[in-house]
């Protein structure tokens, strides 16, 4: 069996002319510039770049919402006192853009006066 030729890849080496392969990578990018500004933004690429922000948020969400559906499983008077301090707390938190921690919420749900 005999063995296949080896192919010649040097016209690929970069080093071998720094200037001509300079030019290439340039005139490369430039073209994918161009290509990626002309490009219309469909609905679709709009949202799907808000896939992953979405879901962090959706996740954060959710744990919050499992941890009061927990410790909210007590009477109707005191889950209904519970909501509306969570409602004020995300309300208060918008309106002036402060981002709520968990201890905010904890102490929303469970206030000090509380001791279970």
């Amino acid at each position: 069996m005999k063995e296949p030729e080896p192919v010649d890849l040097s016209p690929l080496d970069p080093q071998a002319d720094a200037e001509s392969w300079l030019r290439l990578t340039e005139a490369t990018r430039l073209r994918v510039a161009a290509v990626l500004r002309d490009r219309e933004l469909d609905p679709f690429a709009i949202v799907s770049g808000w896939s992953r922000p979405i879901l962090a948020a959706a996740a954060a969400l959710l744990m919050v919402l499992g941890a009061a559906v927990g410790t909210l499983g007590r009477s109707t008077t005191v889950r209904s006192s519970e909501a509306r301090r969570l409602a004020y707390l995300a309300e208060t938190s918008v309106l002036h853009g402060h981002a709520v921690t968990g201890a905010e919420v904890m102490g929303a749900i469970r206030p000090r006066a509380i001791r279970w």
